[in-house]
């Protein structure tokens, strides 16, 4: 017996199914040629059924490029960078003189340095050049050996 007190038999009312369970179940009365009960269709079936079109109005905003003046974040960032850069210029914040002198004097001594670099680069980029031309030189004084017989 079941809870209410009747006796089903091992056999479920189609309230009590899940909606797979519906599936399987009409699926396996189709296939046996029987009918399938008559059930409502679920939400979820009826909105399968419905087509879909979404109501979208046209966006009131213009994309930035069609609008003048639009906000541009790397233009923004950069008048940022300059106006804290020429604050920093302008504004010692309450360091020494003695800080000033040895900061520029680090980043002269850094600008060397990168400049050392660069001078050693290309010196290496020129002389590799110059040992492919004096390859070249040599493979021409050899000259090409055309044997005709």
């Amino acid at each position: 017996m079941d809870e209410n007190g009747t006796r089903s038999n091992g056999h479920k009312k189609d309230d009590d199914l899940t909606w797979a369970e519906a599936d399987a179940q009409a699926s396996s009365q189709q296939s046996s040629g029987q009918q399938p009960s008559s059930r409502q269709p679920s939400s979820r079936e009826r909105a399968q059924q419905r087509p879909y079109s979404p109501d979208l109005d046209e966006p009131s905003r213009r994309p930035a490029k069609e609008r003048e003046n639009a906000f541009n974040a790397l233009a923004w960032f950069l008048e940022g960078a300059t106006g804290l850069v020429e604050e920093l210029r302008h504004s010692d914040l309450g360091l020494s003189e003695d800080f000033w002198v040895h900061a520029y004097a680090a980043r002269r001594e850094s600008l060397l340095a990168l400049r050392a670099v660069l001078d050693e680069m290309i010196d290496q980029s020129t002389a590799k050049v110059q040992e492919q031309a004096e390859r070249e030189k040599r493979r021409e004084r050899r000259g090409g050996i055309n044997i005709d017989f």
